[in-house]
């Protein structure tokens, strides 16, 4: 009897522990019958501004052995080349000065993956840029590799002496008749190997 006094005591209706449990339930009962708009996939996945790496980060990702970010600080470290162009736009002509640094030397810190027992292996290889609204465009190696062209190649920070820390760096590509591959805002480099394409 005294075991069942003490249990109707705890549970009586002024007690605080029956206060917190009633407060408990009261919560889950609530959440429970609150009406909530089933999750879309652009919900769940987030809008696509959200899933892009930020304005001004290029992740280099692909065939190469040092995955790597670049902030546009740490493009601005590397050394730095101005070109002088000329291309057609929908709009008609544009000259534009742009300064960053060469393609090649961005690509050269990740260690992209060339096997040295294949001539010329390098040639192999294919670099693709998206810009943060998924706008891409690509270049092979020989394009963009010293060794093969005279181009420079660049990943601006800068456009006509004003930095691009907004938009992001801008992939541009001198010698080109039209700026479709002068993709704007680039978050994404890609290396990748022509034999996925054409296997043997």
């Amino acid at each position: 009897m005294a075991s069942t006094r003490s249990e109707s005591t705890l549970v009586s209706i002024g007690s605080p522990r029956r206060r917190a449990v009633a407060s408990a339930l009261a919560t889950v009962l609530l959440a429970t019958l609150t009406p909530t708009a089933p999750a879309t996939a652009a919900t769940a996945a987030g809008p696509a501004s959200v899933r892009q790496a930020p304005a001004g980060t290029v992740k280099v990702r692909g065939q190469v052995d040092r995955p790597r970010s670049f902030t546009m600080a740490r493009l601005r470290g590397l050394p730095q080349h101005t070109v002088r162009v000329r291309y057609q736009t929908s709009h008609g002509a544009e000259k534009h000065t742009f300064t960053g640094p060469l393609l090649s030397d961005v690509l050269q810190l990740t260690e992209p993956r060339i096997d040295p027992d294949v001539k010329n292996a390098q040639l192999r290889l294919v670099v693709t840029a998206t810009g943060s609204d998924g706008y891409r465009a690509a270049l092979a190696w020989a394009e963009l590799d010293p060794a093969f062209s005279g181009k420079k190649v660049l990943l601006a920070v800068t456009q006509d002496g004003a930095k691009l820390d907004k938009e992001g760096p801008r992939l541009v590509v001198p010698g080109d008749v039209k700026g479709g591959r002068y993709v704007s805002g680039v978050v994404r480099l890609h290396v990748g190997d022509t034999d996925a394409l054409d296997p043997a």
